[in-house]
């Protein structure tokens, strides 16, 4: 993994702020799953131009008009985050949120090692430094103990817990942390891993739609793959995601909670006076507004005063499609080339434009394959991690537990670890 070779200075506020807001955001897209109507009325104008989401929605609307057969759902989220320069100094950060993720939230495992990685290096620089200012961090302690307590709801002790995974599988040491902190929590849980092409093979469903795979019966299904068109290459692997959906496995996360995820549902959502429809308190909704960039939603009828923006100041604007799993953004000259192709398609409905986020840079060395310790201008991207689970009428845990700090350098658009872009890193708290 690439990695820094000193943490980055965080301010503790912003740190602590986050952490704070996560349990709402939370309870939001929990509400929001479970809103049939808002997230039809969010998604119906992508379903025609943007095949995957459609086909997330065929299944979605499939189980709902069958009637589920488990009412308890879980998520592992993580609310991404980048440090800006507020506006009236240019000195004190705040934290504007990038994304919030609901499916496959990756290296709470990797990262539980850096506070000790970064504790060592200013040792031999004879770097002073408080405890506090580098504290423990292990999110897969948490994460784990959700997965544990929905697995306990299940209520079959035999039954397994199933990583879906893929081919390559480059976040195979991170799941292994996270296996592993399972096993603490209870040896006797049995925990498995499956490729789509195997599930495919080996699953079948009970006479009371247990999910079973290869004879042995699945509590909880946890995808850290399937969230991108590719990993549905053939009709097969959508028929195998609707089985899994109608099983009386416990989905980690449902498609309603997939489909809530989506960047057009973050862009409703920081429209004024949509928060209220989903949370009380007049400070927790303007706490968790002032983390929000511009969204801005795009169609041929109602946009064309921001296209010109963003035609004009490309710089200003991120362009992103409904996807995850990081790469898909358009920035600068890629944004305006495609802006321009796509401005009179039913396709521009498809994509968001969003404020690009000023963020804070600073210095630090990175350690990547090949390249040496290099001194860079770098900015960084805040992850808060986060455990939820419900029933349709009853939030039943809701928890924060941990973060996750990337930097990469200044001049790098996408964030993403695994995909090479970024670095881990630990927040040195001042």
């Amino acid at each position: 993994m690439p990695f820094t070779l000193f943490p980055s200075i965080l301010p503790a506020d912003v740190l602590s702020k986050t952490k704070s807001l996560q349990t709402a955001f939370q309870t939001v897209i929990y509400k929001v799953a479970n809103n049939h109507e808002f997230m039809k009325a969010c998604l119906s104008g992508l379903l025609n131009v943007d095949d995957f989401t459609q086909q997330l929605w065929k299944i979605y609307e499939t189980v709902r008009n069958e009637g589920t057969t488990q009412e308890v759902s879980i998520i592992l989220t993580r609310n991404d985050y980048m440090m800006e320069y507020a506006e009236e100094d240019g000195v004190k950060q705040d934290c504007k949120q990038v994304e919030f993720n609901t499916f496959a939230s990756g290296a709470g495992g990797v990262i539980s090692s850096m506070v000790d990685v970064h504790r060592y290096s200013l040792s031999l620089e004879d770097i002073l430094f408080k405890d506090n200012q580098l504290p423990d961090n292990h999110p897969t302690a948490g994460l784990a103990k959700g997965l544990v307590k929905a697995w306990q709801l299940y209520k079959n002790k035999r039954a397994a817990l199933l990583f879906i995974v893929g081919i390559p599988e480059p976040n195979t040491p991170d799941q292994r942390w996270l296996e592993r902190d399972i096993l603490r929590l209870d040896g006797s849980i049995k925990v498995i891993y499956r490729t789509f092409p195997q599930l495919i093979k080996q699953m079948t469903l009970g006479e009371n739609k247990e999910l079973i795979v290869d004879g042995t019966e699945v509590a909880i299904v946890y995808y850290r793959y399937g969230y991108a068109p590719k990993h549905y290459p053939t009709d097969a692997e959508f028929k195998l995601r609707l089985d899994m959906e109608r099983s009386r496995a416990i989905k980690c996360p449902t498609v309603a909670f997939h489909l809530a995820g989506c960047k057009k549902i973050q862009q409703v959502l920081a429209e004024p006076g949509v928060l209220e429809k989903f949370i009380d308190g007049t400070d927790v909704i303007k706490d968790l507004r002032s983390t929000f960039v511009g969204l801005y939603k795009l169609d041929t009828k109602d946009s064309s005063k921001i296209i010109t923006q963003a035609l004009q100041t490309p710089e200003r604007f991120v362009l992103k499609p409904q996807r995850e799993g990081g790469g898909n953004n358009l920035f600068g000259d890629e944004l305006k080339d495609y802006l321009e192709k796509i401005k009179e398609s039913p396709e521009l409905s498809s994509w968001i434009l969003m404020d690009r986020i000023r963020a804070a840079k600073h210095r630090n060395r990175l350690i990547r394959v090949g390249l040496g310790p290099e001194c860079r201008d770098v900015v960084s991207e805040l992850g808060i991690f986060g455990v939820h689970i419900s029933t349709p009428t009853s939030e039943l845990e809701n928890f924060e537990c941990g973060y996750l700090l990337r930097t990469k350098p200044e001049e790098a658009n996408e964030g993403g670890l695994f995909s090479g872009h970024s670095c881990l890193d630990s927040p040195f708290l001042v």
